[in-house]
């Protein structure tokens, strides 16, 4: 894949506003893939107040804006897009399942997908043709698509992801996928 994929990166805490640096795709599965926040992502399992959870996440976690580089972490402030969109899946009973099912479907190429920061979820990067629609359209077509295909509910096919400067936290997976297509030697 000729496309790198670039996004903004952006340490903790999530206030953090101004992005620290650009990164590829294939960068950003390298981090998750190393144990750099295994320790972070552990603590975080372990809090079962959901409210203690949020903030301690926002705090301790850098994170990207998947949909490409920004000025600064608002919609207006996009510079271009990656053509990747990041769906986030929450509350799943089979995460892994769920994971090996989006990877296989012929529908979308998978670019990345890893279990989210509080292990029950997923995000789940695919690519996307900004020829075709507009990135909010991709993600309500994408969105239905899970509802109907896979049974997810309204609340686990997050809808508060929808807009092109939402935050991806990023955590320790390493059982994360990446697509062939992008190797190490790219």
């Amino acid at each position: 894949m000729e496309n790198q994929f670039e996004m903004s990166y952006f340490a903790a805490p999530i206030t953090n506003k101004v992005p620290l640096r650009t990164v590829t795709l294939l960068e950003v599965a390298r981090a998750i893939k190393t144990p750099w926040l295994a320790l972070q992502t552990a603590e975080l399992r372990k809090i079962t107040d959901e409210a203690e959870a949020r903030r301690f996440k926002g705090s301790h976690f850098p994170y990207i804006t998947p949909a490409g580089v920004f000025s600064y972490c608002n919609d207006q402030s996009l510079i271009r897009h990656s053509g990747v969109l990041c769906m986030d899946l929450d509350h799943i009973e089979d995460v892994n399942g769920v994971k090996q099912r989006l990877i296989a479907d012929e529908l979308f190429t998978t670019l990345m997908a890893f279990r989210s920061p509080s292990g029950d979820g997923l995000k789940w990067f695919l690519k996307i043709d900004l020829t075709r629609c507009n990135h909010r359209q991709w993600f309500d077509a994408v969105r239905s698509y899970l509802m109907s295909m896979y049974g997810l509910t309204e609340k686990q096919a997050d809808p508060s992801v929808r807009n092109e400067s939402r935050a991806c936290f990023l955590c320790y997976d390493p059982e994360v996928y990446v697509n062939p297509c992008m190797t190490v030697d790219k």
